[in-house]
């Protein structure tokens, strides 16, 4: 038996579904994750092979020291005391879902008013904290701003940390109402300055921004960290793109994967539902693997191992997120926006959203819209070296201080 971990996505003790083990030869399999490894030992490294979702590449795995693997990396933005502000646990209640979402409010000293601003976080399950790879960027940021005068309130996301609720089945429509009611109780508090309210969103948590500046009339200002600006098919295409190129992938392995998820982000466009999307699936799987020519059986495994791998996606949040411009959101924009991208960042190309924004904005850009992109910066907005995601658990730094002294000169001028 086994277990794996992805130290730099943050899963830790995932079981393994088969583990054999043969003289130097060793075999191992997760099914839910459509991989196989199969190496041999060599002295303290295992030489293999990693194949997950068609894709096959060297692996070489290598022994630790008792401790090792558990030595924490060196992150030295994190806030440390004394603070030079208050901290205030909160909590408010989405009436609707009938779900209480638990957050940490950080207030400048004084009574104030202060300006504000609510915290979106991205995608998948986070904390309030945003915490990825051993970094906390929003507490760095929400450090940042209180030392500035500026009031934070950020917040575990439904069914994370303390929150209430079901995460899994949560879409980003259900994200931006929590946000809304995040919104209105931070309105709630005497030191908050009722004409200086705004919202901070990093990348999903950026396209939420644009949701909720184009319904909500009575936000002051937008902040949106690496948002995504163009309709998110053209975005996921480019990101796959550059995710693979990242990997070190051959330019015919990436033709490959980019040509199969653009098919694979039609099918969703084009199925009205999650149902039919999952049913269509199989026979798109079939129409790509036989372009290969590939023998039967290799045509079996081979679309066994897509099958794993994407059907897991045709889910509410993902249906919801492939459909989604937006364009259409920023189009009804009218208050002002901040907006920064990384030149790094692989995830939302720079280049592809700002340029889209800067157009969306002609003829009030100059009223609306502050626009920086920042020449070494990643998705996370760290000095990077390439933007791989291979990175982001690897550099020191959480969130560079230029965006952070942006963010707050920004909003201390409205």
């Amino acid at each position: 038996n086994g277990s794996m971990d992805s130290p730099l996505q943050g899963a830790k003790g995932i079981a393994l579904s088969k583990v054999l083990h043969e003289d130097m030869m060793v075999s191992l399999e997760l099914s839910t994750g459509g991989i196989t490894y199969e190496g041999i030992i060599s002295g303290e490294t295992l030489k293999g092979t990693f194949v997950q979702g068609g894709m096959s590449l060297p692996l070489d795995l290598t022994k630790m020291k008792e401790g090792e693997a558990d030595k924490k990396p060196n992150r030295p933005q994190v806030p440390k005391e004394p603070f030079d502000y208050e901290i205030q646990e909160t909590s408010f209640k989405n009436l609707e879902e009938n779900i209480t979402l638990n957050g940490t409010l950080t207030k400048p000293m004084g009574t104030g008013p202060f300006p504000a601003v609510v915290m979106v976080t991205g995608s998948g399950p986070q904390n309030r904290d945003s915490e990825i790879f051993g970094h906390q960027p929003f507490w760095v940021i929400a450090d940042f701003l209180a030392n500035k005068g500026i009031v934070a309130l950020r917040y575990d996301e439904r069914g994370v940390g303390q929150s209430e609720g079901e995460f899994s089945s949560a879409t980003s429509e259900d994200f931006k109402n929590d946000a809304s009611v995040a919104i209105a109780h931070l309105r709630k508090f005497p030191f908050v300055d009722q004409t200086k309210i705004g919202v901070i969103g990093h990348s999903e948590g950026g396209m939420i921004t644009w949701m909720l500046g184009a319904e909500n009339r009575r936000l002051d200002y937008l902040i949106a960290l690496a948002p995504p600006v163009v309709p998110i098919p053209e975005l996921m295409v480019k990101q796959t793109e550059e995710a693979s190129k990242s990997m070190g992938l051959s330019e015919s392995i990436v033709k490959q994967q980019v040509a199969f998820n653009s098919k694979f982000y039609e099918l969703i466009q084009n199925s009205g539902s999650i149902e039919d999307a999952k049913q269509k699936f199989p026979a798109l799987v079939d129409s790509v693997l036989k372009e290969e020519n590939l023998s039967e059986e290799q045509h079996s495994k081979q679309k066994e191992a897509l099958l794993k791998a994407y059907e897991p996606n045709i889910n509410p949040w993902y249906f919801l997120f492939i459909n989604t411009d937006p364009e259409d959101y920023i189009a009804k924009i009218k208050m002002p926006v901040f907006a920064a991208f990384g030149q790094r960042d692989i995830q939302v190309d720079a280049a592809q959203n700002a340029n889209r924004l800067q157009e969306l904005f002609e003829g009030r850009r100059n009223r609306l819209l502050e626009l920086k992109i920042y020449p070494e910066l990643n998705h996370l907005f760290q000095k990077a070296k390439t933007g791989s995601v291979a990175e982001y658990g690897q550099i020191e730094e959480t969130f560079n201080e230029n965006v952070l002294m942006d963010i707050a000169a920004f909003i201390l001028d409205q």
